[in-house]
């Protein structure tokens, strides 16, 4: 079955766009049921990532944007690989873990000089067994084999408003976002940023949480007590892994170590295409690592209503939510 897609358009969808870099000024669309938010071009490319051949073995990385993927890609990587930290180190994470519709979204300069005209849908299909694949793509634009074969999927999740606020972050570094922030936070719960809606994302992941294929992390637990996450995630992959491996791991993915880590924080990637952190810290693609910069960086109306949404979308319609709102 053909998945909709709508073309996205509106004043305010005209004055977002303007806000933007121009090389990122590219039309959107809306795609499938819930309306997931992306470059109207990718329109080609949805049944070839739909119809991915899918291996028993794989290991699936599923998450809206920046809630915590590229710290478990990490983490899953180096337990699905005997916690080879030599290799993690000097190897790019996008090379270990591929980001499976990438190449179907990034503007043309990205895709020479980072992913070197590779598209990772075609490339992961020649890459050994077991493959550890990155995705933000919602559950019905994921490959549909996943649902048959059912190989373990990893979904992480973070509480909406300080999603919203990294996701702020991140739009200034790699889209030259030159809007406030309000706006954004605005047009982010009105479902008209790339990426959106989050709630929606969530939401069907959270629904099959219980199922024997499917790990259900958030963001949240990861910072409260990553070496209880790590146990539960080898645990999950079928690895053994001593105390001392988990202490060591845990000093591996954590955030001052990951934001140095030339592998995972993409600075040799940002500065081919022209993009650098401040000396503060507010930009850059691994940030603060923080729980709560949500409710301190939104205005009081704007909490109130992330909030409401968040419980209508969980408590309402499935009696349960991720967070306590």
């Amino acid at each position: 079955m053909a998945v909709p897609v709508t073309p996205l358009a509106g004043e305010k969808i005209a004055r977002f766009a303007a806000m933007l870099g121009q090389k990122e000024q590219a039309p959107l669309a809306r795609f499938g049921a819930v309306g997931y938010v992306l470059k109207a071009m990718y329109a080609d490319s949805v049944q070839a990532v739909k119809n991915f051949h899918v291996r028993d073995d794989d290991v699936y990385i599923v998450t809206p944007r920046k809630c915590g993927t590229t710290w478990t890609q990490e983490m899953v990587w180096l337990l699905m690989n005997n916690l080879d930290f030599e290799t993690a180190m000097k190897t790019n994470l996008l090379q270990r873990s591929p980001y499976l519709e990438v190449a179907r979204l990034v503007p043309d300069d990205v895709k020479k000089e980072i992913l070197k005209n590779v598209d990772m849908v075609e490339n992961s299909d020649h890459l050994p067994s077991p493959r550890c694949i990155k995705s933000h793509l919602t559950k019905e634009l994921l490959p549909v084999q996943l649902w048959t074969k059912k190989p373990k999927i990893i979904y992480v999740a973070r509480e909406p408003k300080d999603t919203a606020v990294s996701f702020f972050y991140h739009e200034q570094l790699f889209t030259s976002f030159s809007g406030d922030r309000d706006f954004f936070f605005e047009c982010f719960y009105e479902d008209i940023v790339a990426y959106t809606p989050l709630w929606e994302h969530m939401l069907d992941f959270w629904k099959m949480k219980d199922e024997p294929n499917i790990l259900f992390n958030t963001y949240e637990e990861m910072k409260k007590d990553l070496p209880d996450v790590i146990r539960r995630t080898a645990k999950f992959l079928g690895k053994s892994i001593t105390e001392e491996q988990v202490a060591r791991l845990a000093e591996h993915l954590d955030f001052k170590q990951m934001k140095q880590n030339r592998a995972v924080n993409l600075e040799d990637t940002l500065a081919k295409i022209g993009r650098t952190r401040d000396d503060k810290g507010e930009k850059g693609f691994i940030r603060k690592g923080v729980v709560g910069e949500g409710r301190r960086e939104m205005s009081p109306e704007m909490v109130a209503r992330f909030d409401e949404r968040t419980h209508r979308v969980f408590n309402e319609k499935v009696g349960g939510c991720p967070w306590k709102i």
